[in-house]
Parts: C-alpha cells; sequence; structure tokens
C-alpha cells in the first residue's frame, strides 16, 4: 500500500518514516493547505484530507496535532502552532510558567482515498516544564509524557516512538487500515 503523508516537516515525515510497516510505502507532499479553525482536531484533519485527495488525485493522510494546559480547558489545543511560531518551542511552558503543569498532547490523522475517510487520534497526558533536551520539534522539549521522566526532547527516537502520541495514532490508523 501506498500513502502521501501531506507535511513540509521534516521531523514529523522522519516520525511517520520510523512508526509505519515495511508494507505501507510513504511518500510525502508539501502542499500548502489553508486550514480551517475548529477546536476540533478532527473537523480540521478531515477538511484538509478531503482538499489534499483533490489536488493528488491519490490515497493521502494528514494529521493536526494538539497541546492543551488542563488549566486553560485544554488550550491552545489545535491552535499550539501559532503558539509556537510566535513564542517558540517553550510555549506551553511560557503560557504556564509553573513546572508540572497538567497538559494533554494528541495526534490526530485523516486518512482518505476518494472514498473511505479513517479519523484516529492518540493522545498522552503528562506535565509541562521548560524546555530541556535536544531532540524532536514542536513542544518536546517541554512535555514529559505521564509515567516517564523526561521530556520527548531528551529521549532517543526509539524511546519517544514507543510512547507517543503520533505513534499510538498511526498504530490506530494501520489497524484500521487492516495491514
Amino acid at each position: 500500500m501506498k500513502l502521501t503523508l501531506v507535511t513540509g516537516n521534516k521531523g514529523k515525515l522522519s516520525e511517520w518514516h520510523r512508526l509505519l510497516p515495511d508494507s505501507i510505502e510513504l511518500a510525502s507532499e508539501d502542499i500548502d493547505l489553508t486550514e480551517i479553525q475548529s477546536i476540533d482536531p478532527a473537523e480540521i484533519v478531515t477538511d484538509k484530507a478531503r482538499r489534499a485527495y483533490e489536488i493528488l488525485k491519490c490515497p493521502v493522510v494528514v494529521e493536526d496535532v494538539s497541546a492543551g494546559l488542563v488549566s486553560l480547558g485544554g488550550l491552545p489545543g489545535p491552535f499550539i502552532k501559532f503558539f509556537i511560531k510566535t513564542l517558540g518551542e517553550n510555549a506551553l511552558y511560557q503560557l504556564t510558567k509553573n513546572q508540572n503543569e497538567q497538559a494533554i498532547v494528541s495526534c490526530t490523522i485523516a486518512y482518505y482515498d476518494g472514498k473511505e475517510l479513517i479519523v484516529t487520534k492518540g493522545e498522552r497526558s503528562g506535565v509541562v516544564v521548560e524546555a530541556r533536551g535536544e531532540n524532536g520539534f514542536g513542544f518536546d522539549k517541554s512535555f514529559i509524557p505521564e509515567g516517564q521522566s523526561k521530556t520527548y526532547g531528551e529521549m532517543t527516537y526509539a524511546e519517544k516512538d514507543v510512547i507517543s502520541h503520533r505513534s499510538l495514532a498511526i498504530k490506530a490508523l494501520v489497524e484500521s487500515l487492516n495491514i
């Protein structure tokens, strides 16, 4: 099976290559799709997947990552990318300035082949800390998943790949595709 991941993020593409089984061939396309604004990541990825398919005319996968503080009712949620773009990779910590503030991160994926739409989600609870580590991207350096002592940014890729929100969402997608 061949999938096309719509992303311009090299870190995200690298993770997908590591996480997908060998039975799936992964291509990528950097298409600048205007993203609808919604608090619902499933609505965002569904719209993006349908529009990406109309352009590429092949099975596509898109994702949206959310990161939210429990104390802010889950915000910034799917808007985290704008906070990171403006405040940098330490954006979650800057919003709270409290070590060990409760947070939830998730990855929502949509697969669309012109007929079938599959939406999956992987979610991790954890805490926010001041940025630590050299690996990853986005909020990786300031998020410690529950049950761990390292930020995603301090973990090796092998450690992160076992537990990350993205790995959970991709695993669910592979299971839904029956591969």
